[in-house]
């Protein structure tokens, strides 16, 4: 795919240098891709991706029938299984491969785009500058690293045109037009964005037919077999057919997934502004950071169609398309923007135009040191993106074999383990095999009706719930699950992992909702705690404290305030705490109305390393806004910020 042609512009020193240049770019894609691909948990998708691919060839088509994707990569990825394994390692390659190849195929994409008659030396080294520029690019490294099918699509992109630019070009039609279906047909077989690079393909077409940019693309001595314009439509018109044909078993289910999404669109220039920023620093990379490479990347994009004129004109529209089909589709969620990645071999292409000068004389090498100065912009934006992607934690998957190894390593006899919402089944259950049962809720719509009384039932046969919550928006989007447990059970620890949050509960025998020990304390002027239930006072390592304070308030409560539970040893050092806003955050005290009784159930988790003998519980309440405000305790005309609730002991 990388070959260089042997010609007169390059002496034979100079073939190698090229050749050497290039296989240092291909090494170092590859260790961008492989670099600690299997430190990180599956997420949610890739979790999908495993699961489904366990399953036999006619099973996954069937579940891909009503998934949102096509078969192929989960067929694929069903044999690549067999050779390397189904660990994080072993499923992600199959991506990590694809993102190398991508970067082969931008080079000679760019090689063949760019080079006319005494511009192939030229052209080599655009091309080479374009493949640099995939092999860093931040996005096509994240998926590259991924167990989804996003690699496989830019690089059947990327292909594809490939091929069609070949089929146009080649004096021997039929290999190129055999490729270009293959790969076209695989792309649609892929993702039901691929339709885009279609559209792109047969504007190439109508192009070349116009002669629009034939000549500066095609060598003029291609031209001498005198191919009538009507011959290379008809072969065109025979091809798409093909593919219709090659695609149309899967064309039902395409309209029924496909299709557009409804909701208010954000400004077009802000979103291409954004679509700019995502396509050259990826995911990586948080809303408003990189302004000025940004702003490099646009005049480096101006400046490539300045000079390129009509040589640009197809990695541009490469470019455009795509962003212009997520528009118009409504997918422009972040989210949605790795639809993307098969603008992105065009992209760098692009890109690389944009080095170039009108000549190559003295008088244009201040044309070609501006271009510079803008590339290492850009680069300096990439290697931020990039030291985000593998050092920093807030851009960390959610770690579901993180979770799974932790409910092990607790080994509770009578647990139970609740996932809201129920897309999170597959690859929870890719990290836990065996164990405690695992229910995922709700399993249709959210009502209240029917997923109380089921979690009612899950409650009465488990001591311990752990719960994981994820897109709660979309599944649970009143909290049902949450608002359920936080009145019913004792949340003990809550924690966010990535985007997901982890959270355990103690199921008492019975839900208190008396006190059992009245209590007249005052918090502040408005919030009084009126009386207590502590559940149990001989408690053993790993086992968690069960706490329902019953509060009022005599008028509004105009700030946010959490309670703490410490608990100390007999020296007074804190072993344990919990902090939480009552009800779980589900019962704030600004909605607090006065006169009403708030039920306020807490857990407090026993360290399991945590020696025999007698410790006490204190509580307290303080700004949720600054830890080090607390509300003030009127106890025997005294003023204190914290209250000793009990001495439990650890057995």
């Amino acid at each position: 795919m990388i070959a260089l042609e042997q010609d007169a512009t390059f002496s034979k020193p100079a073939r190698w240098f090229p050749l050497l240049i290039t296989l240092v770019i291909l090494w170092l894609a590859t260790g961008l891709r492989f670099y600690q691909i299997d430190e990180q948990s599956f997420w949610n998708d890739e979790g999908n991706s495993a699961r489904l691919s366990e399953r036999s060839l006619p099973l996954i088509i069937e579940g891909t029938a009503s998934d949102i994707h096509p078969p192929l990569y989960y067929l694929l990825l069903r044999g690549w299984r067999e050779l390397l394994g189904e660990d994080e390692f072993g499923l992600r390659a199959f991506s990590a491969f694809a993102g190398i190849l991508t970067v082969a195929a931008s080079f000679s994409l760019a090689r063949l785009l760019f080079r006319k008659g005494d511009y192939k030396r030229r052209a080599v080294y655009l091309a080479l500058l374009a493949s640099f520029l995939a092999a860093v690019n931040p996005a096509l490294i994240y998926y590259s690293r991924e167990t989804r099918m996003y690699a496989l699509l830019a690089l059947l992109s990327a292909l594809s045109t490939l091929a069609l630019i070949r089929w146009l070009n080649a004096e021997r039609r039929l290999p190129w037009a055999v490729l270009y279906v293959f790969t076209a047909s695989a792309g649609l077989y892929t993702h039901y964005f691929f339709p885009a690079i279609l559209v792109l393909h047969n504007l190439i077409v109508i192009l070349w037919s116009m002669h629009y940019f034939a000549k500066d693309i095609f060598p003029p001595q291609q031209f001498k077999y005198k191919r009538t314009l009507r011959k290379t439509i008809l072969s065109w018109v025979s091809i798409m057919a093909l593919i219709l044909l090659l695609y149309l078993p899967w064309l039902p289910v395409f309209f029924r997934q496909a299709g557009g999404r409804a909701g208010q669109r954000e400004s077009f220039l802000m979103f291409i502004w954004e679509s700019v920023r995502w396509l050259v620093f990826g995911e990586t990379v948080a809303a408003g950071e990189l302004f000025w490479p940004t702003v490099a990347v646009f005049i480096l994009c101006i400046w490539a169609i300045v000079v390129g004129r009509r040589q640009s004109i197809i990695p541009m529209l490469g470019t455009i398309l795509p962003v212009f089909f997520m528009y118009a589709a409504g997918t422009i969620l972040p989210a949605f923007f790795k639809f993307m990645l098969t603008a992105v071999p065009f992209f760098v292409i692009l890109l690389g135009r944009g080095l170039d000068g009108p000549h190559w004389g003295r008088k244009s090498r201040l044309w070609f040191i501006i271009p510079l100065l803008l590339l290492l912009l850009v680069l300096w934006g990439t290697a931020f993106s990039l030291n985000n992607l593998f050092t920093n934690p807030d851009y960390a998957r959610a770690d579901y074999r993180g979770m799974a190894a932790r409910i092990a390593a607790d080994g509770h006899p009578n647990a139970g383990i609740i996932l809201n919402a129920p897309n999170q089944w597959e690859v929870f259950t890719y990290y836990h095999r065996q164990g405690a049962p695992v229910y995922p809720l709700p399993k249709g719509q959210p009502n209240p009706a029917i997923l109380e009384p089921q979690l009612a039932a899950i409650a009465a046969d488990h001591e311990r719930l752990y719960a994981i919550y994820w897109g709660e928006e979309q599944r649970d989007p009143h909290r049902v699950v949450e608002r359920w447990l936080d009145e019913n059970s004792f949340k003990a620890s809550e924690e966010w992992v990535g985007d997901v949050r982890f959270v355990v509960y103690a199921v008492p025998g019975e839900a208190a909702q008396e006190m059992d020990k009245p209590v007249n304390l005052h918090f502040g002027d408005a919030i009084s705690l009126i009386g207590y239930s502590l559940h149990s006072r001989q408690l053993a390592p790993g086992d968690i404290a069960q706490v329902t304070l019953f509060w009022e308030t005599s008028q509004a409560v105009e700030r946010r305030y959490k309670v703490f539970l410490h608990l100390l040893d007999e020296q007074g050092n804190l072993v344990a705490q919990r902090d939480s806003e009552p009800g779980g955050g589900q019962a704030v005290t600004t909605g607090w109305q006065p006169g009403e009784t708030i039920i306020d159930n807490h857990g407090l988790l026993i360290p399991t390393d945590l020696p025999p003998g007698n410790y006490r519980i204190i509580m307290g309440l303080y700004d949720s806004g600054d830890s080090s405000v607390r509300l003030p305790i009127a106890i025997d005309d005294k003023i204190q910020d914290q209250w000793v609730l009990g001495i439990v002991a650890i057995k």
